[in-house]
């Protein structure tokens, strides 16, 4: 008995002398950027476009000090038998600074890159790695894409010049395999120049013609209509049309 007892009080003075110590110090997050945020990965046409915005704070809520590089890692992959949790066998697609984008285009406040060299049946995932001006690399996040045959383009397409405008129309698109027609895209590019087209409607159209407004006499434009597709849950959208050259002018 008084063995149980002494044994007892050793356990409770034990237990005493436990209270008040720390515990295990916890890692505090880290001084590295944070994921890129908004990111998305569109097929458009035969084309892969993957855009994403710069994160502005740190994994631990501080200020970045400058915008990050952003290292982007492409990877091929079978959709039959791919493995998410498999080893990463990703190789260094692009590394995007963003004082100097190209490979990317920047536009309201969104990086963009396209990706031409795709084909139907195969899956791509990117890895976007933001890195600090240390060059650590901070938190990663990885979007996935099955590419599909891409739906043929809008047809007809015919332009107009008027003063300081151009109208469009087009012969309307049939879909195809599956597909529900949901509207149509106007691209523009101003001749001789090399970046990407111009959206002109943010807003996709139900109809078969535009009026494009504000434009410089004697300035030809180039203007191209995709058709925006559903399939089951995904949106698609269709190759792009034959480009149509179209010069306002005053006397017109």
């Amino acid at each position: 008995m008084k063995l149980f007892r002494a044994l007892a009080l050793i356990a409770l003075l034990l237990i005493i002398a436990a209270c008040g110590k720390k515990g295990p110090v916890r890692p505090l997050l880290a001084n590295l950027p944070d994921a890129v945020s908004a990111a998305e990965l569109v097929q458009r046409g035969d084309d892969l476009l993957l855009s994403w915005r710069l994160p502005t704070r740190n994994q631990n809520d501080s200020p970045l000090e400058a915008a990050p590089v952003v290292d982007i890692y492409r990877l091929l992959y079978d959709p039959a038998d791919y493995c998410p949790e498999c080893k990463d066998r990703s190789t260094l697609y692009a590394s995007i600074n963003p004082e100097l984008p190209e490979p990317a285009q920047f536009s309201d406040a969104r990086y963009t890159l396209h990706d031409r060299q795709v084909t139907a049946g195969q899956g791509y995932q990117y890895r976007l790695v933001p890195k600090n001006q240390h060059n650590l690399e901070g938190r990663s996040l990885s979007v996935r894409i099955v590419v599909v045959p891409p739906h043929e383009a809008p047809s007809g397409l015919q332009g107009t010049g008027l003063d300081q405008g151009a109208t469009l129309s087009w012969s309307p698109l049939t879909p195809t395999n599956g597909t529900d027609l949901l509207g149509y895209r106007v691209y523009r590019r101003e001749e001789g120049v090399t970046s990407p087209a111009t959206l002109l409607n943010q807003r996709l159209l139900t109809v078969t013609e535009y009026t494009d407004i504000n434009l410089v006499n004697d300035t030809e434009y180039r203007y191209q209509i995709s058709a925006v597709l559903k399939q089951g849950e995904r949106m698609l959208e269709s190759l792009a049309s034959t480009p149509v050259g179209v010069t306002p002018r005053k006397d017109l």
